[in-house]
């Protein structure tokens, strides 16, 4: 009997419009979730996959000595795509022309990931190729031609063999990001190595293996290959390399995920609010019902039967409408990106399932509760019920939902625990503000028929519900003024590293001899040009006296000494300069003076490395010849940006007497590409490295990384916009009451309509106000820690907040409550009976 009263009350209710807020606000739960989720891991693969064109594949493991075929015998039966490769450094000749480059032998596979261009001729075209070169054949970048003055066809001899040089290298989609790095690039076969007899014992070798497959699959194989992996491997992805696209992945990955768990926060604000405001409205029902009889197990089913029916009504919408626009978002995504999407995973689905079933149970255990209680008498005192006391075990509980929904989101309960954490203090510290600002108020002198003097009353009327209305207020216009901004930031700081007029190539190797006339050359051809720095290979022998462990070698079972110091196992690239970098920042001692004699700056990290500190004295060796200089300062470089860095800068004094080359990056537009290649002829043994393709491979995925961050932003505006919806909706009834009590009262209409617009824009002023301050602290914090950004303030959001805060809480609650102004008093009875 009871669940034929439950459904046919359930039909009347809904048919009513009584559960229009607390399905809305479920399924807006779950399609928020679902949105998100979906469309964030759907772009996260397919901007990682294109990504992994600069590795050539998923992953790779790399070793500094020969890597077992088993490994790729294992990777083929895990369904994996495999190639390898094999790099070393030797003599290539062309008569009596002689130059040193990097050869990289490939298998046929190579590679697995992105293209590989090719040019048949110096003055051709590059075009796309599916080929290595064959046996016999060499492949040959575009410098090694001018060294050894060779034309495509021409005989080279590598090794003990000869080749045909018969295309030069354009673009290698594994192209090591090096500046030092040779530029002299030669490409074989890895067949042609034996005949090469280049490779002897002690031989420095480096090995390659490539990885390309599902990724389910690559995680088994990783699992099974773990235990077998030696101290001098590495096994790594795209995000896991320190360049400028593993920064912006990351960075993006870092702010899809925060946008996620805001996204959840406002859904679970909307969920709790209109649960309380649905129980609320049937405190009459359940005492009418108790009236006549009705026991309190009896009214328990009926409503839990209610809760069900409308969690799986809500639950199924909120998904049928979620997957509809990512759908639409990801077809659109995919068009701009040029590709198709990845599907996503479970996941999203199970994430989204659940945060709409708990977020229903959770926040309306309590208002259930409390609507159970609800005492018969309150059919003549229609105040009965109306003070329930807030349970604090029913706020923790809460909470605590909140923050688990949060942490099976990310997947990351650190970054889960310090958003929770800011966001109840950001709530702390609102209500006791409100309280402040609402007790304020009374002390304002009011006049008697002014419209303000009735808003400033209706809010001190409803101090507590206008507290929870500024809480939530605030809390959606910070979210969305955090991830805006931050979102701007974002982008113009990955736009600052890579400028129109960003440089393109470096010139590496220039002696000085040659300094002055490429210098001239450049600048008579507006080639604009980085500053160039002397350049001189050295080592760190020891700090302060005590050397430090020197690199071993494992394939010939050379054991480190435990007892060293720690240090860097290879030489450095060092310089000298009086002036601080311009990408460089200062953030601890002094710069060079014109007096500093045997001074050094070190970068950050390399001061961690060598764990050192300033007033600490480094022992370099350069050949034969040893010297000392002191640490004076420390620097934080900006890796991303395409100029020449340094871990180690010495005081002019120090390096003077020694020979070095000089390094410079030029930034060469498509019209002069024909005057810089005369260049490369003058001066075959500057070595030029060309980062073109590598530039626009970045901005390529910036651009999908910011078109997804825009979307994503989108999505959580609308979340947050609703959440505003049910906070005015929440106090629709109290506000039809105070209506028909003015109008009986002789309240004109416009009296009415200029005090409810005036509270509403106070709200949103006072909220913005908050909102604009309490998300630029927030910011600061968070572009340090999460994002690596340079933190800083932003005053102007500090009067958007404000502006925005208080014209759209304005319109927005005007509107909503337009029609309820309309209606007449008897209509306005009518409604609330």
């Amino acid at each position: 009997m009871w669940a034929k009263l439950a459904l046919k009350l359930f039909s009347r209710e809904f048919k009513r419009g009584e559960l229009t807020v607390i399905s809305a606000a479920i399924a807006l739960a779950v399609l928020t979730v679902l949105t998100l989720s979906m469309v964030t891991d759907r772009i996260g693969q397919s901007i990682e996959e294109k990504s992994s064109a600069f590795i050539a594949a998923d992953r790779v493991l790399a070793s500094n000595h020969v890597l077992p075929a088993e490994f790729l015998d294992k990777a083929n039966q895990d369904n994996l795509r495999t190639a390898k490769i094999t790099y070393f450094d030797t003599m290539l000749f062309a008569g009596d022309e002689m130059q040193l480059g990097s050869v990289k032998a490939v298998s046929n596979t190579y590679p697995l990931k992105g293209e590989l261009k090719v040019k048949t001729s110096l003055t051709g075209q590059p075009e796309v190729t599916t080929e290595i070169p064959s046996r016999g054949e060499v492949w040959l970048s575009e410098s090694v031609f001018y060294a050894l003055n060779i034309k495509v066809g021409d005989k080279v001899e590598l090794g003990a063999a000869t080749f045909t040089a018969s295309h030069i290298v354009a673009e290698e989609p594994d192209a090591p990001f090096n500046v030092f790095s040779s530029s002299q690039r030669i490409l074989i076969n890895e067949a042609d190595i034996a005949v090469t007899e280049v490779i002897q014992p002690g031989s420095r070798v480096f090995y390659r293996q490539l990885y390309a497959g599902d990724k389910n699959n690559l995680d088994a194989f990783y699992a099974w290959l773990k235990p077998q992996m030696k101290e001098n491997q590495n096994w790594y992805g795209v995000k896991d390399r320190q360049s400028p696209i593993s920064n912006s992945l990351n960075r993006a990955e870092s702010y899809l995920l925060l946008a996620g768990l805001l996204g959840i926060i406002l859904a679970a604000v909307a969920i709790a609010v209109s649960a309380k405001r649905y129980c609320e409205r049937q405190y009459d029902p359940v005492a009418m019902m108790k009236t006549l009889g009705g026991s309190r197990a009896m009214i328990r089913k009926i409503y839990l039967l209610h809760l069900s029916l409308v969690c799986s009504l809500s639950v199924i919408v909120g998904l049928l409408i979620g997957y509809g626009l990512q759908a639409i978002a990801t077809d659109y995504l995919a068009q701009t990106m040029g590709s198709v999407l990845p599907s996503a995973s479970a996941k999203p689905w199970i994430i989204a399932i659940s945060t709409g079933v708990i977020c229903a149970v959770m926040f309306s255990i309590k208002p259930l509760l409390d609507l159970f209680d609800i005492p018969p008498l309150r059919v003549l005192r229609r105040n009965l019920g109306d003070r329930l006391l807030v349970s604090k075990v029913h706020l923790a509980m809460s909470a605590l939902t909140v923050f688990l929904l949060m942490w099976l989101f990310s997947n990351n309960i650190k970054i889960s625990a310090i958003l929770f954490l800011s966001t109840a203090f950001l709530i702390a510290v609102l209500f006791g503000l409100s309280k402040v600002i609402f007790g304020g108020g009374r002390k304002l002198g009011l006049s008697p028929g002014n419209s303000w003097s009735l808003a400033i009353a209706s809010i001190q009327k409803r101090a507590n519900v206008n507290a929870v209305q500024l809480i939530s207020f605030a809390l959606a216009i910070k979210l969305l003024l955090f991830l805006i901004v931050l979102k701007n930031d974002m982008i113009s700081d990955w736009q600052s590293q890579l400028p129109e007029n960003a440089p393109n190539s470096f010139l590496v190797n220039i002696t000085e001899q040659e300094l002055e006339p490429i210098t001239s050359f450049l600048a008579q051809n507006d080639m604009p040009t980085s500053d160039f720095y002397p350049v001189v290979r050295g080592r760190v022998n020891a700090v302060n006296g005590e050397l430090v462990a020197r690199e071993v070698s494992q394939e010939d079972n050379e054991k480190k000494d435990e007892e060293a110091r720690s240090g860097i196992g290879r030489e450095l690239n060092l310089t000298w300069r009086k002036d601080l970098p311009n990408q460089n920042e200062l953030i601890d001692g002094a710069w060079f003076s014109e007096n500093s004699v045997a001074e050094a700056s070190v970068e950050e990290s390399m001061l961690e490395r060598l764990d050192v500190k300033i007033g600490d004295t480094l022992t370099f060796l350069i050949g034969a010849q040893s010297f000392d200089a002191k640490i004076t300062s420390v620097r934080k470089v900006n890796w991303t940006t395409l100029k020449p860095n340094f871990f180690i800068i010495l005081s002019p004094d120090v390096l003077a007497s020694f020979p070095a080359t000089y390094i410079s990056s030029v930034n060469v537009k498509e019209e002069k590409k024909r005057e810089f290649n005369e260049l490369m002829r003058q001066y075959p043994t500057v070595n030029v490295i060309d980062v073109e393709s590598f530039i626009k491979q970045i901005r390529s995925t910036i651009e999908q990384v910011s078109l997804a961050i825009g979307f994503v932003l989108a999505i959580v505006v609308a979340c947050g916009a609703l959440v505003l919806i049910s906070q005015v909706q929440a106090s629709l009834g109290e506000r039809m009451q105070e209506i028909v009590i003015l109008r009986t009262l002789g309240a004109k209409g416009r009296l009415i309509k200029n005090a409810t617009l005036y509270e509403f824009l106070l709200l949103g002023v006072t909220a913005g106000l908050v909102a604009a301050i309490v998300s630029d602290i927030a910011l600061l914090i968070v572009q340090k820690q999460m994002f690596d950004l340079a933190g800083k303030f932003h005053p102007h959001i500090w009067v958007i907040g404000p502006a925005v805060g208080g014209l759209f809480v304005a319109c927005l609650g005007y509107l909503m409550i337009a029609r309820t102004m309309r209606k007449n008093t008897q209509g306005l009875l009518r409604s609330l009976a």
